[in-house]
């Protein structure tokens, strides 16, 4: 078929799916928009809560979440820089998933880590420490009495968690990896038979 035909309209944007340009673009830009949509998120709560904050140390929780969300802004922008930087290959996906395995990671980890930190401050300090322990009941294997010793394994077990969801994310993201490896080393072997 000649690729001048005007029946075959849609090549050049089916070559840039096939040779992943546009899917490294349209992953690119909706990780950006993932990086803007947290930290206009977390500014909008931000704002939108700490006029009601009932002590100092829940205004303190408030900046440890606006600084969450700043870190998942980076780690978003990061992921889709890494995507931009991608080559076209045989196999355009898969690095793109590696990139998503890791910004989910990454992201979760800072979440956990951030609850941690702020939630042993409330354990410790605040009159709201059961408020929060029951908002994050959705937070699987995580409890805490508001003694100092609660408050210190509450932190311990979030960052366990945080750090163990990374690995994890991570794992996943490098087995990815590896089956493009292995892709490659198998066609290169049946080229030189």
């Amino acid at each position: 078929m000649d690729s001048k035909n005007i029946l075959n309209i849609f090549y050049p944007f089916i070559d840039s799916l096939n040779q992943g340009s546009f899917i490294r673009k349209l992953m690119t830009n909706l990780f950006r928009l993932i990086g803007i949509l947290s930290l206009v998120g977390g500014l909008y709560f931000f704002f939108k809560t700490i006029s009601n904050a009932p002590d100092f140390w829940f205004v303190l929780l408030l900046i440890l979440f606006l600084a969450f969300t700043f870190v998942a802004f980076q780690i978003w922008f990061y992921r889709a820089d890494a995507i931009s930087k991608l080559k076209d290959s045989d196999f355009n996906v898969i690095p793109i998933f590696a990139n998503v395995f890791r910004g989910i990671g990454e992201t979760y980890a800072a979440f956990l880590i951030t609850i941690g930190i702020g939630g042993t401050i409330n354990l410790w300090f605040s009159s709201y420490s059961y408020s929060l322990m029951s908002f994050l009941s959705f937070v699987p294997f995580i409890s805490a009495d508001s003694s100092f010793l609660g408050g210190i394994l509450f932190l311990l077990m979030t960052i366990v968690m945080g750090l163990s969801i990374l690995l994890f994310t991570y794992f996943l993201a490098e087995n990815v990896l590896v089956l493009v490896e292995i892709a490659r080393n198998t066609r290169s072997l049946r080229k030189e038979d």
